[in-house]
């Protein structure tokens, strides 16, 4: 009998193979890489920011203070200290619009019993790539919602206002 050796071929479909591999292999050290450039890019910075707490009732006015540390009631993370306080009379707005010389009006009225209130939070916070400031797991947008928690008082609020703080 014949036994003739025979030299294996590389052929078209071990190119193939080899350069999948290659593919796969170059794109996970891409993503390893650029998603540890974006952590360090991430730098640290204090900001401020403003929630609004809509229509709250007279009696727990004095629970929110100068000072007081503010946690998110959800996670109980830390948010930042809160820097002042401002209040406003909450106001009702109607469901009609009346016509008027300028055009048309809602007609509005304040509440006695029940405030807007305004407080101004400082804090530490990351900013990632894109620029957008986090404290823990809450992103510091205009309108983002934060889950707002001082002592004896909790509450959802919206963010209204944002400055960072230089360094």
């Amino acid at each position: 009998m014949n036994h003739d050796k025979q030299k294996p071929r590389f052929n078209f479909i071990d190119v193939l193979i080899i350069l999948i591999i290659l593919a796969v292999v170059g794109a996970a050290v891409y993503l390893i890489a650029s998603e540890n450039a974006a952590q360090r890019r991430a730098e640290n910075a204090n900001i401020e920011f403003t929630v609004r707490i809509s229509s709250v009732d007279a009696e727990y006015l004095s629970s929110i203070t100068e000072g007081q540390t503010v946690k998110d009631s959800e996670t109980g993370a830390v948010l930042g200290t809160i820097r002042s306080v401002r209040t406003e009379n909450a106001k009702y707005y109607g469901n009609t619009a009346v016509p008027s010389e300028s055009g048309y009006t809602i007609s509005t009225s304040e509440y006695e019993d029940k405030y807007d209130v305004y407080v101004t939070i400082s804090a530490y916070a990351k900013e990632d790539e894109r620029g957008i400031y986090s404290v823990g797991s809450t992103r510091v947008l205009v309108g983002s919602a934060v889950y707002f928690k001082v002592p004896s008082f909790a509450s959802v609020s919206y963010i209204v206002e944002f400055s960072a703080a230089s360094q």
